[in-house]
């Protein structure tokens, strides 16, 4: 399993998009649920494009409208992978410590693969499904509508 794992980031990193084809950093609301689906999670979301090569910088703050619901700062560092053709429409991972600050302060790691789509302009879609590892809510899947600065 490992073996796979590694040959499929060899592969993705081989497609990497160039930090040219990366568009301007962007600042959006986001949205998505928690877990088994039944917890929602608004939340605001960065990006700074490129200043790192090919890697950005994309922090996040996701908090729950209830009383229980989870409050969540990342500090992802994404890589574009694969652009698709004549779309504009591109898939990327990211990787990053999160800490949730509701109760106790707790660390994890986050993992994330998503879909960047792009609008009129320089705004964009971010579709992303996130992995939690650690003291982190386990699964996430969410939305985002990123307005370029």
């Amino acid at each position: 399993m490992r073996t796979a794992l590694t040959v499929f980031c060899l592969v993705m990193m081989t497609f990497a998009a160039t930090p040219d084809a990366h568009a301007n950093s962007a600042l959006g609301p986001r949205a998505g649920l928690n877990g088994g689906g039944d917890d929602l999670y608004l939340g605001v979301q960065m990006e700074f494009m490129a200043k790192f090569g090919s890697v950005s910088l994309v922090p996040s703050f996701d908090f729950g409208p209830g009383t229980d619901a989870p409050s969540v700062a990342n500090a992802d560092f994404r890589l574009y992978l694969i652009p698709l053709p004549d779309t504009g429409i591109r898939f990327y991972g990211s990787a990053g410590p999160s800490m949730l600050l509701s109760g106790d302060l707790e660390l994890g790691l986050s993992l994330t693969l998503g879909l960047n789509i792009p609008m009129k302009g320089t705004r964009r879609y971010n579709v992303e499904y996130r992995w939690g590892l650690g003291d982190i809510p386990d699964h996430k899947i969410g939305v985002a509508v990123m307005f370029g600065l």
